[in-house]
């Protein structure tokens, strides 16, 4: 429940009506996010199985193929502190390190 209430606070905060994520759907991430690194995101429009986010690091080569796609509950586990901006709508976009944090909305992803 804490995670619900903190997703849909991250939401109110940007006046934006929370998606929220399912666990078995699935998010695309690179080489650096398992492992802590500070973590660019952009949540896309998506087939029902995907969440739509889409998680990078500065290990991303700029090779799609070098990205994986995981279980959303697999990264819940793994990297709990980001979790909370999930549920932000297709459209947003998050930066977050351990310095920061910057979360918008981009007209662009969403074509």
């Amino acid at each position: 429940m804490k995670v619900v209430q903190e997703q849909k606070q991250e939401c109110q905060k940007y006046g934006a009506t929370p998606i929220f994520p399912i666990f078995n759907q699935m998010i695309v991430i690179s080489k650096g996010v398992y492992e802590g690194l500070a973590v660019e995101a952009v949540r896309y429009p998506s087939p029902e199985h995907m969440s739509g986010w889409w998680l990078t690091t500065d290990l991303y080569d700029d090779n799609v193929e070098s990205l994986m796609t995981v279980h959303f509950h697999h990264l819940a586990f793994m990297r709990p502190e980001i979790i909370k901006y999930f549920a932000l709508p297709f459209g947003y976009r998050f930066y977050i390190s351990d310095k920061e944090q910057d979360i918008w909305f981009d007209e662009n992803a969403l074509k």
